[in-house]
């Protein structure tokens, strides 16, 4: 039966992960599928900070035959579940509704899940509540040598905090109503629902600006050889656009592996990438639950004289 982690569980969870089913749970930062047995995620078990993990089990006889594992985003009212593994619908169909109930008591709004296209896990997903709202494709750089440098009338800079409305504008118009409303349609959403990243992967974010307005968003992701970068923006030129994915390539020059993350209404670059010697090598659905809230029910009290 579904429990929640125990310290103890760290040694059949290691065996677990000789298992042949790997982690179905992708995030944007761990784009591999992440692990419980990374710095981050022990510390986070072993010295348990409120509203930032989560994790159950399924054990028996000292077996793990299932585990799944939720961490809070940018705002503790927005989950992602960025570590599932189990080999049976019915043991994915209890942990996935374990989480579910669990983030209910805790007044979380939205739980977030991403899943391979061709993983067995989705319609279970979908049994559980979850709803499809959106597909990321994964490009890989078979390019060789220095990308060409092409003019750009944009301005490209660090981003600061001051930014953030102005990026929520960019997103409000970049981004369809339909992951908008998955993801946050108000500032507020938008903010708790963005993802927080992970250690000791480093995170760069880079604003394009022309005449005062934010005309594209760059974040720039890196782990030990692999760089990573995703983009958000209001329709571009070619030039311009082909200018902001060569930005990416040589803030990551170095690393040996080099991947774009592209959304399914990215049409524009997803056109560009291959000319660019991208090569798409992977499909992920991203999923959404909204989840009610328990509403606390009005009751009398003595007046105040």
């Amino acid at each position: 039966m579904v429990r929640s982690f125990y310290p103890t569980d760290l040694v059949p969870l290691l065996f677990l992960s000789r298992r042949v089913f790997p982690n179905q749970a992708i995030t944007r930062d761990r784009l591999g599928g992440g692990s419980l047995l990374t710095p981050q995620s022990l510390i986070e078990h072993l010295f348990p900070l409120p509203r930032r993990r989560y994790t159950w089990v399924w054990p028996n006889r000292g077996r793990m035959l299932g585990v799944v594992s939720a961490k809070s985003c940018s705002g503790a009212t927005s989950w992602q579940i960025d570590y599932l593994r189990v080999d049976d619908e019915q043991r994915c169909l209890a942990l996935l509704d374990t989480v579910s109930a669990f983030a209910i008591e805790r007044e979380v709004k939205k739980l977030f899940l991403r899943l391979p296209s061709d993983s067995p896990l989705i319609e279970v997903a979908m049994r559980s509540g979850f709803s499809p709202y959106s597909t990321d494709y994964l490009y890989h750089y078979r390019g060789e040598g220095a990308p060409r440098v092409v003019e750009s009338p944009y301005f490209l800079r660090p981003r600061s905090s001051n930014d953030d409305y102005r990026l929520f504008e960019l997103y409000s118009a970049a981004v369809p109503a339909s992951v908008r409303t998955a993801e946050g349609m108000t500032f507020e959403e938008w903010q708790e629902s963005r993802d927080r990243g992970s250690w000791p992967q480093r995170h760069r974010e880079y604003v394009w600006e022309k005449e005062g307005r934010l005309m594209a968003w760059l974040r720039i992701s890196a782990a030990g050889g692999m760089g990573c970068f995703e983009v958000m923006f209001q329709p571009l030129e070619q030039e311009g656009l082909e200018c902001l994915v060569n930005s990416a390539l040589i803030s990551l020059n170095g690393k040996s592996s080099l991947f774009g993350i592209v959304s399914d209404f990215q049409g524009q670059l997803r056109s560009l990438l291959p000319r660019l010697e991208f090569e798409e090598v992977a499909q992920y659905h991203a999923l959404v639950q909204e989840l009610a809230l328990r509403v606390r029910e009005p009751a009398f009290m003595p007046a105040q004289v």
